[in-house]
């Protein structure tokens, strides 16, 4: 039984292994609102504080059908989620469950004292409650690792749906610019033939003239003769 129940936090470590994440199980006697008690610590580095907590709350409802509430003149945000079960811790008789995540480095630390008759789960208390709490925090750590790597997707998702406006902008740039440019050489070409019909009436404007000069020095000899 116990070597099945080290097969499955295995397992997990080894899902969260392939998809890029640690988490680690650790125990230590920490204090909360019933006094100093034997707890499980879940390191989940690079997760965010907030979307643990909230995902915490909500995974528990999804999982064990129990509500999650802040306890009461707790001074480190403690939650409390009471009288349900966790299959193999306790004998699958109802429990207390009290927790609190908190910021960590570059991740977040979950901490979780489980109350059963017997006293608070931890490795001397009971080996196989112990792994059973172990196996049930491994699961949420996949549970995390997957709200993760699915926002990671939607960022990239974004920043792919940004670099493809920002291509098809860069696209439509050089439509414009292309645009222009054709537009350009159509005015140069209209621009040419301009300067072209310009000289040709400049030349025929300069025989005008030369002939009304003649005309004008016929006249003046007329003049002077008279």
């Amino acid at each position: 039984m116990k070597e099945s129940l080290y097969s499955v936090s295995f397992i997990a470590l080894l899902l969260l292994t392939a998809a890029g994440l640690t988490a680690q199980v650790s125990t230590r006697v920490q204090a909360m609102s019933q006094g100093d008690h034997e707890s499980l610590v879940l390191d989940l580095p690079s997760a965010d504080e907030d979307d643990v907590e909230d995902l915490w709350e909500d995974w528990l409802k999804d999982n064990y059908k129990v509500k999650t509430k802040s306890t009461r003149r707790s001074k480190i945000g403690e939650l409390a989620s009471l009288n349900f079960s966790l299959p193999g811790v306790n004998g699958g008789n109802n429990l207390d469950m009290y927790s609190a995540v908190r910021e960590d480095g570059d991740g977040a630390q979950l901490t979780v004292w489980i109350a059963t008759p017997r006293g608070y789960v931890s490795p001397s208390l009971d080996q196989g409650d112990y792994v059973n709490a172990e196996k049930m925090l491994m699961q949420f750590a996949l549970a995390v690792s997957k709200e993760q790597i699915e926002a990671d997707v939607e960022a990239d998702e974004d920043r792919l749906e940004d670099l493809e406006d920002e291509l098809e902008d860069m696209k439509r740039d050089k439509k414009r610019a292309e645009d222009d440019i054709e537009d350009a050489r159509k005015k140069i070409v209209e621009l040419e033939e301009a300067i072209r019909k310009n000289e040709l009436n400049q030349e025929s404007k300069q025989r005008e003239i030369e002939e009304q000069l003649r005309k004008l020095e016929a006249t003046k000899r007329r003049l002077k003769d008279f």
